[in-house]
């Protein structure tokens, strides 16, 4: 890695965990993607308090649980542990039982790991939860990265343990407003395209070093054969999925642009019935979404399956069409492929921070924020054409709708972006008889920066701040105000 390890925010989580502890006894679960930062965050909570903390690995039981023995012997000073450990898990349940261990903190990293090594370890831990440690004192954190495997052996209702817990916490990736801590010390626009890589994914930023181009930093990091982030596709896939090649092509069939449920059964030549298993599967490990456009009803069937992940993102787009030459160190047709399409790519991932920048001013006060898409039929040539916007927030009370484009490019026509903006918003369909309309535009910077009742402009000096230092206030602009629309001039998508 090219830098320390760091903690950065984390600051919802330990606070949920702080919260658990204070509670006569506690069963908590954490879990969430690989990479992702779990155990660092509970290493960080444990810090000088009374705790052990136990990785599980993929070893045999006996061997497992006598490693979790010298951790033990080492918490309690028992040397005669040392020397005679544990091999079996009830055997530490029962040591446990016979000390004190009230306001104690038992850690399981990895507990799939050991429910694989043992199926009955859930409802060995089920027992003595019900019969001892809850009314000792303890307080027990589970935490695995195999969602699908947390959800079955702790949080699902067939599983033993099922009921016994007293929170449960995701842990997702960290926003961009938590990674640019990261790199304090390096331009905003920089930023934006190491996150559009790495995404908030702590294993992955760590990778990344802020004295090279992003150029370097993906050619040593990611395309480099025997880098650490090379073939890490292959390597969550394998440790999550049964079926990795299946899954695999799914992903690559997303990045390739198959977004809807009939282009991927048609590409994958898999019915949609089966697909859809396999595309539950992908939304549970958080590497794919479904989305659909923001005023859709609930029920709509206008949805598109998206990578979520930005890593996943970068590597299917540019590591996964040259793995052959990188296999054997030629990286001229990714470097070409670089220099030609990752401005293009930057565009799309600069959405995501622009939402964040949308969030955290909150201009309409709403939270509901999302994209939208529709169909509309050209009035001269009659041709069926799709219209998007890149993001829209809406407020149900006070009828408002903020439209919003996202231009990763310099010296904006802001006045041209309005107008098609504007155009395209009279295709939304929501509040039709009165709405009231604001406009945004982020983008590098503006060849004039405009001023229009209904409009806000940002350049990224202006995004940096509201991220850096999260400053509403730019959204309180004397320029802002609102437009109670007239229906006729609202057209039906067809």
């Amino acid at each position: 890695m090219n830098k320390p390890i760091q903690f950065i925010n984390r600051k919802k989580e330990l606070e949920f965990l702080e919260n658990q502890i204070k509670k006569p006894a506690s069963f908590v679960v954490i879990y969430g993607r690989r990479r992702v930062g779990k155990s660092e965050l509970i290493k960080q909570f444990i810090k000088n308090k009374k705790a052990i903390y136990l990785l599980s690995t993929q070893e045999v039981e006996k061997e497992l649980i006598g490693s979790f023995s010298a951790e033990v012997a080492g918490y309690f000073k028992d040397s005669a542990l040392k020397v005679n450990p544990f091999s079996q898990f009830k055997q530490l349940a029962e040591y446990l039982k016979e000390k004190d261990i009230a306001d104690f903190i038992l850690v399981i990293d990895e507990f799939p790991y050991l429910v694989d090594a043992n199926k009955a370890i859930p409802s060995i831990l089920q027992k003595y939860w019900d019969t001892h440690f809850s009314s000792a004192g303890i307080h027990i954190i589970l935490c695995g990265s195999s969602i699908g495997a947390m959800e079955t052996e702790v949080l699902g209702r067939k599983s033993p343990l099922y009921g016994r817990r007293t929170g449960q916490w995701k842990v997702d990736p960290l926003p961009f407003t938590e990674f640019v801590k990261f790199f304090p010390d390096i331009e905003f626009e920089k930023l934006i395209e190491f996150y559009s890589i790495t995404g908030g994914i702590p294993l992955y930023i760590l990778e990344f070093d802020g004295t090279k181009t992003v150029y370097e930093n993906a050619r040593t990091a990611i395309a480099a054969r025997g880098s650490l982030l090379y073939q890490e596709t292959d390597i969550i896939l394998k440790e999550e999925l049964r079926e990795p090649k299946t899954y695999f092509s799914i992903l690559k069939e997303i990045s390739a642009g198959k977004n809807t449920l009939n282009e991927l059964s048609n590409a994958l030549g898999v019915e949609r019935t089966a697909l859809m298993r396999y595309l539950n599967t992908l939304e549970e490990l958080d590497l794919i979404g479904l989305i659909k456009p923001i005023t859709s009803e609930e029920k709509s069937r206008n949805t598109n399956y998206i990578l979520k992940d930005n890593y996943f993102k970068f590597w299917f787009g540019f590591i996964y069409p040259f793995i052959k030459d990188l296999d054997s160190f030629i990286f001229d047709g990714f470097e070409r492929n670089f220099k030609e399409n990752f401005n293009t790519y930057v565009g799309k991932q600069f959405e995501i921070v622009c939402a964040e920048a949308v969030k955290l001013t909150n201009p309409i006060n709403s939270t509901n924020i999302g994209k939208w898409w529709g169909a509309y039929r050209d009035t001269e040539t009659k041709d069926r054409n799709i219209a998007e916007i890149d993001i829209i927030s809406i407020n149900e009370q006070t009828k408002e709708i903020l439209f919003v484009e996202c231009k990763w490019k310099e010296k904006v026509n802001a006045r041209k972006i309005l107008v098609d903006l504007k155009e395209k918003a009279k295709f939304v369909q929501w509040n039709n008889e009165k709405r009231i309309e604001h406009y945004t535009i982020f983008a590098k910077s503006f060849k004039e920066k405009i001023t229009e009742p209904d409009l806000v402009l940002f350049e990224l000096e202006d995004l940096e701040k509201i991220i850096k230092e999260g400053e509403r206030a730019q959204y309180q602009n004397p320029v802002i105000s609102t437009i109670a629309l007239d229906t006729e001039r609202v057209p039906k998508i067809t």
